[in-house]
């Protein structure tokens, strides 16, 4: 009997060593993930004055998203991730009851193309095996949930548009807020550094397969994602430069009586240019991803699980 009970704390050591060693045997993850993204900027919005903040979520602007990605393990408590994300963001001045955005009337969506690198940092270490105990000594197999932390750099392409007349019109062409005009800067670039932070959890169905959601914000260097952020331009200007749609896509002001938006040009040649975004808040967007993924093992056989 002694010697019996010997050779069951062997194996079971021996199996426990080889669950340990096993993750440098399945460091490489392959992950496809569908969820939803939602856009933080000047348009639409919380029923007051932006900030760019999570208070400016609006439900109704959530757009699908589509992500591929490719992870590697460094150690159970830290990984590496690569990873591309197609989705849509969109943002509306109708969904607001903030009488200076409502009054602006402007909107967009645009494609957006995000290049990740990420890290994962797991706290408890992340499960790559289940930890089966020995039948009438241990129990059953232990629940494999890995929460986790992620964080990392990204390059985002995007394409603002907004609909008149029935068709989207690209907005970065038309410099609507003078851009590339005297005084004004240089049109904007259509991409820009996206840093991601956020949480998920993984779930390991089995030695190959698992599940996971991740919540994460996108913090930008850009505030144009939605072609929005500092004030109007002399509309006769616009004009001369880049054509009647740019003038009339630049103000779209529901009530232009209420003197919030557009120019006030003065006798003396001075001009007071209204506030048509604000500059000192960067866009952000956020991803909600539930994915499936599978892990790519060497051909090493372990131990048998008891």
């Amino acid at each position: 009997m002694k010697n019996k009970n010997l050779l069951i704390i062997f194996f079971v050591l021996i199996s426990q060593i080889s669950i340990a060693q096993s993750w440098k045997y399945s460091r490489h993850e392959l992950q496809f993930g569908l969820g939803a993204s939602n856009f933080l900027g000047d348009l639409g919005g919380a029923d007051a004055i932006g900030t760019h903040g999570i208070k400016d979520f609006r439900f109704s602007m959530t757009r699908p998203t589509i992500m591929m990605g490719y992870k590697y393990m460094v150690t159970p408590a830290f990984s590496l991730k690569g990873s591309i994300i197609t989705s849509y963001l969109s943002g509306d001045d109708a969904t607001t009851q903030e009488t200076a955005r409502q009054n602006r009337n402007l909107s967009f969506r645009s494609g957006i193309i995000e290049f990740g690198a990420t890290a994962e940092l797991y706290p408890w270490t992340e499960k790559t095996n289940h930890s089966y105990k020995v039948r009438g000594v241990w129990g059953s197999k232990s629940i494999t949930l890995s929460p986790y932390f992620v964080m990392g750099v990204g390059l985002t392409l995007f394409q603002p548009k907004t609909k008149y007349n029935g068709d989207w019109v690209k907005l970065q062409p038309l410099g609507t807020e003078g851009q590339g005009l005297a005084g004004r800067p240089d049109k904007y670039k259509r991409y820009t550094m996206s840093f991601p932070v956020g949480i998920g959890v993984k779930y390991l169905i089995d030695r190959n397969w698992s599940i996971g959601f991740e919540l994460s914000a996108r913090y930008t260097l850009t505030d144009y994602i939605d072609d929005v952020s500092t004030s109007y331009y002399i509309p006769s200007e616009i004009e001369a430069a880049n054509g009647t749609l740019a003038m009339t896509l630049a103000d779209r002001a529901l009530n232009p009586s209420l003197g919030t938006t557009g120019v006030t040009q003065f006798a003396d040649g001075s001009n007071n240019y209204f506030q048509r975004g604000n500059p000192n808040y960067n866009d952000a967007y956020m991803f909600a991803i539930f994915s499936v993924h599978y892990r790519l093992r060497k051909g090493t056989k372990f131990i048998p699980k008891f």
